[in-house]
């Protein structure tokens, strides 16, 4: 019985280990396979990008929290003790009946300020402030979108180096099939041995690309981990053959207004522009006063307060006035309003105004650069996008004459009227016609990715729609 405790401790022991460990494992470590949109969306959650970003909306948030405080009532309590070498009088300010004495002194209680008006300068802090949390979270939303970009655009990447492994693997394959037929031709003396070197030789060279793309692919899928702020083994991709679907084309004007009106970090620009006029608002009106006001109640104490009559008997005794008692502890409250006027400050308000001034200039410039540059960003996609298009269908056409090239060399080969080289130089040109047009079709769904993040409509959601499919097999293994 002893031995079945301990071996039923052993296994809950172990259970427990095995639990811990699967639960330290990252979610995306536990899959088997990851399509696209699984890949998006992780990504979404762990990038350290986003999450540099989400920090910065939240420090804004807290700007402007702070930027707002002082329109509301600002309460403060204190107190505090004091030895003194000679009486002091407490309450101050009060007639010498209330007035008591005392070397120890003892007080406390709570202040109240309300800022009045200061003609907008705290108001347009406030707007400015504002302003730079939705410039913050305008930057958010366009960083996301990036993120979708370079995921999507490294998972096509990777899957671009399995279509150019399995179109090697299968002129591998074709190659492997024409040595035994050479080795065939060489027993019966219809061929020389030169031709089946020469075909063994090609053979080797295949087998030196899938090499070098297995590499490749290994640094695609690292840059594709890193892209989604993964840290550990990346799953199993799943594999979707390359399609060349891509949505009509718009006017470029027509695309060029929803760029202007879509394209968050072009809000994010206006915001800043419009937080940089309010600091300006608000260092402008700085130079009037402020007027605030204030209400006050305190209560002091002593160990033994003499009163004045007391001081006027110790110094006067002939007057013998009759002694007078108080408390030991008196309360006081005072309420009132004050104005401030500028009037000199060393310059700090002349240079915040020259500073406030340059950045809406700077902030300004800013925002038109970017517009320049979305221009420039949809055009440049709208000409990748049609110059993959055009590719896909001039290598569709040569990878059919390929083709047909290969099946009439390899005829004649086996005829007998035509030597290796020619087979070889069809095959190579059909290997090589076959990983340009992979590329191309590729190309055609990152180039149109590329042109919905230019015109600031990229979303997990929208990548269906480039031919980017989330069903497929899996690819090879990552560490292949």
């Amino acid at each position: 019985m002893l031995n079945n405790a301990r071996g039923s401790m052993m296994r809950r022991v172990l259970l427990l280990v095995a639990s811990l460990s699967l639960w330290a494992v990252p979610a995306a470590a536990q899959q088997e396979k990851f399509t696209l949109r699984q890949a998006v969306e992780y990504a979404l959650e762990h990038s350290p990008v986003l999450q540099a970003a989400q920090a910065e909306v939240q420090a804004r948030e807290g700007a402007a929290t702070t930027a707002r405080s002082p329109i509301y009532p600002q309460v403060d309590l204190f107190a505090g003790f004091s030895q003194n070498r000679f009486p002091v009088g407490y309450p101050p300010a009060t007639p010498p009946t209330e007035l008591r004495f005392d070397e120890s002194l003892f007080r406390g209680g709570a202040r109240l300020n309300y800022l009045v008006w200061d003609f907008g300068t705290t108001k347009f802090e406030l707007e400015a402030a504002r302003e730079r949390v939705e410039a913050a979270a305008s930057t958010l939303g366009r960083r996301r979108q990036e993120v979708v970009f370079d995921v999507a655009r490294t998972y096509l990447g990777a899957l671009t180096f399995e279509d150019l492994i399995r179109a090697a693997e299968a002129r591998r394959k074709s190659l492997q099939a024409l040595v035994e037929r050479t080795h065939a031709l060489v027993e019966g003396g219809r061929a020389v041995p030169a031709d089946e070197l020469k075909v063994r030789t090609q053979l080797a060279r295949v087998d030196s690309d899938l090499a070098v793309l297995r590499s490749g692919r290994r640094s695609a899928l690292s840059s594709l981990a890193a892209a989604m702020g993964l840290d550990g083994r990346l799953p199993q991709l799943v594999y979707s053959p390359p399609q060349t679907a891509a949505p009509p084309l718009e006017a470029e004007p027509d695309q060029l207004r929803l760029a202007y009106a879509s394209r968050s970090d072009l809000a994010a620009a206006s915001h800043a522009l419009a937080a940089a006029e309010d600091t300006e608002r608000s260092a402008q009106r700085s130079r009037l006063p402020r007027f605030n006001a204030f209400a006050s109640v305190a209560q002091y104490g002593a160990g033994d307060p003499e009163s004045f009559v007391d001081l006027i008997a110790k110094v006067l005794p002939g007057l013998n006035p009759p002694p007078l008692s108080l408390d030991n502890a008196v309360a006081d409250w005072s309420v009132g309003a004050t104005v401030t006027f500028p009037l000199f400050d060393g310059g700090r308000r002349k240079g915040r105004i020259e500073q406030a001034v340059a950045e809406r200039q700077k902030a300004e410039r800013e925002r038109e650069r970017l517009r320049l540059n979305i221009a420039r960003e949809v055009r440049t996609a709208r000409a990748e996008l049609q110059a993959a298009l055009e590719r896909v269908t001039a290598l569709e056409e040569s990878v059919a004459q390929a083709q047909e090239v290969l099946r009439t060399e390899q005829l004649k080969y086996q005829a007998g009227k035509t030597t290796i080289n020619f087979v070889l130089d069809a095959e190579a040109a059909l290997l090589t016609n076959e990983s340009l047009l992979s590329q191309a079709r590729r190309s055609v769904s990152i180039a149109a990715l590329a042109l919905d993040l230019s015109l600031g409509r990229i979303q997990p959601e929208t990548l269906a729609g480039h031919g980017v499919s989330d069903g497929g097999q899996p690819a090879g293994k990552p560490d292949d």
